[in-house]
C-alpha cells in the first residue's frame, strides 16, 4: 500500500486488496476495514464539529473583544467626561464664590457709607435741634422780655431804656 493522503472512510471500506494464496480471511478484512471507516467518520464527523464549534467560539471571542473594547471606550470616554464637568463645575464653583465674595464687599461698603451718613445726619439734626432749642429759648427770652416791657408801660417804664438795659446785661 502507498502513502497517500487522508482516506475517506469510502475509500477505506471500497479499497481492494490483492488475493493470495493462504492469504487473510476476506470477511474478516472485510469487517474490519468496515470498522476502520466507521471509527475514521466519526473521527472526521467529530473533527468537523470541534472545528464548527472553534469557530463559533472564535467569533463569540472576537465579538466579546470588541464589546471590552466598546466598554472600555465608554468608560474612558465616560471619566474623561466626568472629569471635564468636576473640573468645570469647580471652576464655577470658584466663579460663583468670588463674585459672591466682590458683592459681600461691595454691600458692607455700602452699608458702611450709608452708617456714614445717617450718622452725620444724626449729627446734622442734633445741630439742628440744639440750635431750634436755643432760638426758641431766645425767642421765649426776648418774648418775656417783651412782656415785661409792655406791661412797664402800663406802669411807666421806657422801652428804649429796657432794651439798652437789656443789651448790657
Amino acid at each position: 500500500m502507498t502513502t497517500r493522503k487522508t482516506l475517506s472512510p469510502i475509500e477505506i471500506q471500497s479499497n481492494e486488496f490483492r488475493r493470495v494464496f493462504r492469504g487473510l480471511d476476506p470477511e474478516e478484512v472485510r469487517l474490519f476495514l468496515q470498522a476502520v471507516a466507521e471509527s475514521h467518520q466519526a473521527l472526521i464527523m467529530e473533527k468537523n464539529q470541534l472545528a464548527q464549534s472553534a469557530e463559533h467560539l472564535q467569533a463569540a471571542l472576537d465579538e466579546f473583544r470588541r464589546r471590552e473594547n466598546v466598554l472600555k471606550d465608554a468608560l474612558y470616554t465616560a471619566q474623561r467626561t466626568a472629569d471635564e464637568v468636576k473640573t468645570q463645575a469647580m471652576r464655577e464653583a470658584q466663579s460663583i464664590v468670588q463674585e459672591a465674595q466682590v458683592r459681600g464687599e461691595a454691600y458692607v461698603q455700602q452699608a458702611q457709607l450709608r452708617a456714614h451718613q445717617m450718622e452725620r445726619s444724626i449729627l446734622d439734626l442734633k445741630l439742628e435741634r440744639e440750635n431750634a432749642l436755643s432760638a426758641l429759648k431766645d425767642l421765649a427770652h426776648r418774648t418775656q422780655n417783651l412782656l415785661e416791657v409792655l406791661e412797664g408801660r402800663e406802669a411807666g417804664v421806657n422801652v428804649t431804656t429796657f432794651y439798652k438795659d437789656k443789651e448790657n446785661s
